[in-house]
């Protein structure tokens, strides 16, 4: 046989291999896209701080994020403050992700993946607008590894991966849920409807003002309920708005010793409670709070109550229902009297 020919067998019988692989495996040799073990997305890890959008979709839904310089906001909650730190997390996972095992090249079979109509499409665009990645990811592996399926178009088939972080699809997942606190030590009364409760510097009980003498406190846990709830109070939601069209249901003040003034406005907005907040600094507030040596506070009282209000300023927090039942409460709910005692005995 002439080397011509046997040169031309040749080339047929790698067609023929090649042609094998696609068949087989659904691979196209032409495409580089990785082995196991390999980054799921090459040149990512290197790009990954350039991002300036995470869009998400899913069905007919999308979910935006912005970065804007060190802060990222979701666009589908007015702008408001996103979790930069779980932002932050996601991008991560994406940048460190591995490849762990080749999955089917048959689209028809993607939806038992969570992939193709099933899928969550994630994009990373540069701050130029260029997409940094577009891909597809599937459903997660529960075995303690963060393991998903996930395919972009840069493959030829599914990849089961690493290091990836859940996309929800919730807006209010993606929010920044702390409020402005205080450290508790700095707070000298807690005014409520119709009760201030207070106490003085260095103390750590509160007490009921201007009780009578048919009167009892009730146990200081109680009355230490809304203070301790106002500092560690969390937004499950946001709405954008100045002038809530409906009346108050309610008002919690916080005065601290070094002469900030916290004020929570509630309301019930379609069977859920909202508080509207916003904050003042009174040098006299101080002088009456001895001031002190406090945790946390702020060599600038009225810097800190202008702060604040940059933050909340024209937005309405939406609250558990729980906090807010502790934030709603009256005098009868801190006090015993004699005659109640008398009527339960």
């Amino acid at each position: 046989m002439s080397e011509r020919m046997t040169n031309i067998l040749g080339y047929l019988t790698l067609g023929a291999i090649l042609v094998a692989i696609w068949i087989l495996f659904g691979e196209d040799p032409n495409r580089d896209q990785g082995g196991r073990g390999e980054p799921t997305f090459s040149g990512l890890a290197d790009r990954i701080n350039e991002t300036a959008k995470l869009v998400l979709k899913k069905d007919d839904r999308t979910l935006t994020m912005l970065r804007q310089s060190e802060n990222w906001t979701v666009v589908e909650r007015f702008g408001y403050a996103a979790d930069g730190e779980k932002i932050r997390a996601f991008l991560r996972g994406l940048a460190v992700s591995k490849r762990r095992e080749p999955k089917t090249a048959n689209p028809d079979r993607f939806s038992k993946l969570g992939l193709g109509g099933e899928s969550t499409q994630v994009q990373l665009d540069d701050d130029t607008g260029g997409v940094l990645i577009d891909i597809e990811m599937g459903t997660r592996v529960d075995n303690g590894r963060s393991l998903t399926y996930i395919y972009q178009p840069t493959d030829t088939r599914a990849w089961l991966v690493s290091g990836l972080k859940a996309a929800s699809m919730e807006p209010t997942d993606w929010l920044d849920q702390s409020l402005p606190t205080l450290a508790l030590e700095r707070i000298r009364a807690i005014n409520l409807i119709g009760v201030s409760l207070t106490r003085a510097l260095g103390e750590n009980d509160f007490v009921v003002d201007g009780l009578q003498e048919t009167e009892k406190m009730a146990a200081a846990f109680r009355r230490a309920e809304p203070a301790r709830t106002l500092v560690g109070l969390s937004l499950e939601d946001v709405r954008q708005t100045a002038n809530p069209l409906v009346d108050p249901v309610g008002s919690v003040e916080a005065i601290t010793h070094d002469g900030l003034k916290l004020t929570l406005v509630l309301y019930e907005i379609e069977d859920a409670s909202w508080g509207q907040m916003t904050a003042d600094y009174d040098a006299t507030l101080a002088d009456q709070g001895e001031a002190g040596q406090l945790p946390e506070a702020p060599v600038d009282g009225a810097a800190e109550a202008a702060a604040i209000n940059e933050k909340t300023r024209g937005w309405l927090f939406k609250l558990s229902s729980f906090d807010a039942n502790i934030l709603r409460q009256n005098r009868a709910d801190f006090v015993e009297t004699s005659e109640t005692d008398a009527a339960g005995s």
